[in-house]
C-alpha cells in the first residue's frame, strides 16, 4: 500500500456484466466511469467476471511480529502512533489487541518492509527494541507467507464473525484506554481490535480520482469478533457491540467501505464515500437503477 498503492490503483481493466446483461470492459479509455466506479464503489455495480491487474515483482520481503504482554499495551500504542508517521514508503506498521496461543492477552506490532532486508532492519529497528516484548518473530520471509501470517484463524472457513469498523485520523489516549479495557475482556479468544496504518503511494492519488474517496494519512480501526458456535452469536455480537458504544466517540464518522457493518446508519456510508458519493448515486442510477446489486454499503439511486 505504501510503495505501490491500493489494489484498485493497480487496476488495468475489468470484464463486467452490469443488471442489463450487458458486457463492459472497463478501464480507463473504455467505460471510464464504470471504471472510476468499480474502484471503490463497494460492490454496487455488476459482477465482474475478470480483472486485469499491474503487477510488481516481490521476493523476499522483511516481516513478521513483535508481542507484549497486555499490561505494556499502552506505552506500545502510544509508541505505535509515534512510529508509524515516521515509516517510509517501504514500509508497515500495523498494532492488534489479540489473545495470544496460551490464551492470555497480548499487544503486537506487526511489521514488515518491501525493499532490501539490511534496509529494512535499520528501519524497523526502534519497534523492536521498544519495550520488553515475550517474542520478536520479524525475520525475512517470502511475501506470500507474510500475506498468510495473519490467516489462522481470521481467515479460517466456517467462523463466526461481527465486526464494527471506523477510520481515524488520530489515535488519541482516550481511544488507546477503550482498547485495552475491551481487550482485557474479550468474549471469544479469537476476536481482536486492530490499526492498519495508511500511509504513502495509497494517500497521494487524488480523492476523486477513484470511488474510494478516504485518501489521507489515516488508521483503520476494526473491533472484530469471532467465534466458533454458532449458538454463541448473541453473546459476542453484544460484546462488540457494547465496546463499540464506548469506542465511537474516539473515531471519525466514517469507514473503509469494505468494512461497513449492515447495521452501519446511512449517514455513515454517506461519509465513508465523502465527496465521491453524489457521482456514485448517478452512476448506480444509470448501471443499475433497480439496486440489483449491493454486496457492501448500499448507494441505490
Amino acid at each position: 500500500m505504501g510503495k505501490h498503492g491500493l489494489s484498485i490503483d493497480n487496476l488495468v481493466s475489468a470484464d463486467v456484466v452490469t443488471a442489463d446483461g450487458r458486457f463492459h470492459t472497463a478501464s480507463a479509455k473504455d467505460d471510464p466511469d464504470l471504471f472510476w466506479a468499480l474502484r471503490g464503489g463497494g460492490g454496487n455495480f455488476g459482477v465482474v467476471t475478470s480483472l486485469e491487474y499491474r503487477l510488481h515483482p516481490v521476493t523476499q520481503v522483511l516481516g513478521g511480529m513483535v508481542i507484549y504482554p497486555l499490561d505494556q499495551a499502552r506505552d506500545v500504542l502510544r509508541f505505535y502512533r509515534e512510529f508509524g508517521a515516521t515509516l517510509p514508503d517501504e514500509a508497515e506498521a500495523y498494532a492488534a489487541l489479540l489473545t495470544a496461543p496460551e490464551g492470555m492477552p497480548v499487544a503486537a506490532l506487526i511489521l514488515g518492509y518491501n525493499g532490501p532486508i539490511a534496509e529494512g532492519e535499520k528501519v524497523l529497528a526502534p519497534a523492536r527494541r521498544f519495550g520488553k516484548p515475550v517474542a520478536d518473530v520479524v525475520g525475512p520471509m517470502p511475501y506470500a507467507a507474510r500475506q498468510r501470517m495473519l490467516d489462522d484463524p481470521n481467515a479460517t472457513h466456517g467462523l463466526q464473525r461481527y465486526w464494527r469498523s471506523a477510520l481515524t485520523e488520530q489515535i488519541s489516549d482516550g481511544l488507546i484506554d477503550v482498547m485495552v479495557e475491551g481487550a482485557s475482556s474479550f468474549s471469544s479468544p479469537m476476536s481482536a481490535l486492530l490499526l492498519f496504518h495508511m500511509h504513502g503511494a495509497a494517500t497521494r492519488v487524488p480523492p476523486t480520482a477513484t470511488a474510494f474517496a478516504p485518501r489521507r494519512a489515516q488508521y483503520d480501526f476494526d473491533a472484530i469478533g469471532q467465534w466458533a458456535d454458532g449458538g454463541q452469536s448473541a453473546t459476542h455480537i453484544a460484546w462488540v457491540r457494547a465496546l463499540w458504544t464506548m469506542l465511537e466517540p474516539h473515531l471519525q464518522g466514517s469507514a473503509y467501505v469494505n468494512h461497513l457493518a449492515a447495521d452501519d446508519r446511512p449517514e455513515k456510508v454517506r461519509a465513508s464515500f465523502g465527496a465521491n458519493y453524489g457521482r456514485q448515486r448517478t452512476l448506480k442510477a444509470v448501471y443499475d437503477p433497480k439496486n440489483l446489486f449491493r454486496v457492501n454499503a448500499n448507494i441505490a439511486p
